[in-house]
């Protein structure tokens, strides 16, 4: 008997689908495994990036007084809008999932050189009172945990990795600001 590929099968013969084997507890496959620690990752940076973001705006910039001042909040503006979006340039990065080594490179750069600044900006304060340090510091405190998760982040990775966009990611933002800055002046 000739076999056609074309041709039915006969009427009589029931079809019946291949049997699944379902497994239970089988373990995913590294590449998941890869993923959801990367997305654990991504969102500790992005719970963290938040925290700070808020904590800056309330106590560095002193966000209260400056509604209440509408002259202050005025000549304040340009430098809250530089803060929020060196901070939304990360969460761009984040969201992009392809590039999160550049958003958590960036976190970490925030993370790092606003924590410093505000430690050496409050340590130099003349007269140095309690009073007068404590926002910079909290505000520094804020940053520490987003440079953490950042930093920790990149375990994720495997260790031949190339960390070029981990560098370039923490040094775009002091690229970045004084060009920004200057272009304001």
């Amino acid at each position: 008997m000739e076999i056609q590929p074309d041709l039915a099968p006969p009427a009589e013969k029931k079809l019946t689908p291949p049997p699944v084997e379902v497994v239970e507890g089988r373990e995913s496959s590294a590449f998941s495994r890869a993923l959801a620690q990367v997305e654990g990752h991504r969102s500790r940076v992005r719970a963290a990036l938040g925290v700070a973001l808020v904590f800056r705006v309330l106590f560095e910039f002193q966000f209260v007084s400056l509604v209440r001042d509408s002259q202050s909040l005025m000549v304040q503006v340009p430098y809250i809008g530089i803060a929020m979006l060196s901070y939304l340039l990360v969460l761009m990065w984040l969201s992009a999932r392809t590039r999160d080594r550049f958003g958590f490179g960036m976190a970490l750069g925030i993370g790092v050189l606003e924590a410093t600044y505000l430690v050496a900006a409050a340590v130099m304060q003349r007269p140095f009172t309690f009073g007068s340090v404590w926002p910079p510091l909290v505000v520094a405190i804020a940053h520490i945990p987003m440079a953490f998760f950042a930093f920790k982040a990149a375990d994720a990775y495997p260790p031949m990795d190339s960390k070029r966009p981990w560098i370039v990611g923490f040094l775009a933002i002091p690229w970045m600001a004084p060009t920004l800055l200057g272009v304001l002046k």
